[in-house]
């Protein structure tokens, strides 16, 4: 014989269960829960119920709930004792019933949220209004509109002045077949000194000697002056083509612009 109450109890606390999460994994009431750990079996609807439950609960703490329910048979079922005192309602009316109507609710979130997608989406590619056309514009300004025309040619005056706005560049190359000495400056003699092609400043003076370089590029809009120590040691090229250095004796200086080579 043991202590049905105190056994299930000792059990529950053994495990740190809640009578709570007892209700929510064997769907038996709390106060029935609490009625069969104080033996107060004449709270529960009946032996068949009591029984139930005490096999219900017992199996979930991990007890042998046959052996609950014999020892509750061999001392609450001897003749004259048993009970059947009514309860308000079944004690698993309630958990059963709350579980049906969980996919119910499932069914109608999802059908709320299908809805609300739809509308996003109609809304998001309904075809929008075709804007209607923009009036001709009136009689008065039909001059105003020819003048100002981005397709029409412009003026020979604005032709020639943007002419004269972007000066023409040219290209000189000067090619050693022997050490000659030379100097280039912008303009005139006196003037800024020519930057070459790999930031050779010619400005000072340079002497350009096939055993170290043979050949300087200049690129310019200006009109370069060009002093030669030895003129037959160069090759002189203006726009890709060769050009005849004017005889100008030894050494020479030269005036060269888009147009030609010319005796400084």
């Amino acid at each position: 014989m043991f202590e049905i109450g105190s056994s299930l109890r000792e059990a529950r606390e053994r495990r740190g269960v809640g009578l709570n999460q007892v209700e929510q994994h064997t769907a038996i009431r709390t106060r029935y829960i609490k009625a069969l750990e104080d033996e107060r079996f004449d709270v529960l609807p009946g032996p068949t119920y009591t029984r139930g439950f005490l096999r219900a609960y017992a199996d979930y703490l991990g007890l042998d709930g046959q052996l609950f329910v014999d020892e509750f048979n061999s001392r609450f079922l001897s003749p004259g004792r048993e009970f059947d005192a009514p309860i308000a309602s079944r004690p698993r009316s309630r958990p059963v019933r709350r579980r049906r109507n969980e996919p119910l609710l499932v069914l109608i979130t999802l059908a709320a949220m299908l809805a609300i997608a739809s509308l996003v989406f109609l809304a998001a590619y309904r075809p929008q209004p075709h804007a209607s056309p923009t009036a001709p514009p009136a009689t008065g300004t039909k001059q105003q509109t020819a003048n100002t025309n981005p397709a029409l040619p412009p003026s020979s005056s604005t032709a020639t002045t943007t002419a004269v706005s972007q000066p023409k560049i040219f290209h000189i190359t000067l090619t050693a077949t022997a050490p000659c000495w030379l100097q280039a400056t912008l303009g005139s003699t006196s003037g800024a000194g020519v930057m070459a092609a790999g930031g050779i400043d010619l400005g000072g003076g340079y002497t350009l000697n096939p055993a170290v370089l043979s050949q300087l590029k200049i690129r310019s809009t200006v009109p370069v002056i060009l002093q030669l120590g030895a003129p037959g040691n160069i090759t002189l090229m203006l726009n890709g083509k060769a050009v005849t250095i004017p005889p100008a004796g030894s050494p020479a200086v030269l005036r060269i612009t888009a147009k030609g080579v010319t005796a400084a």
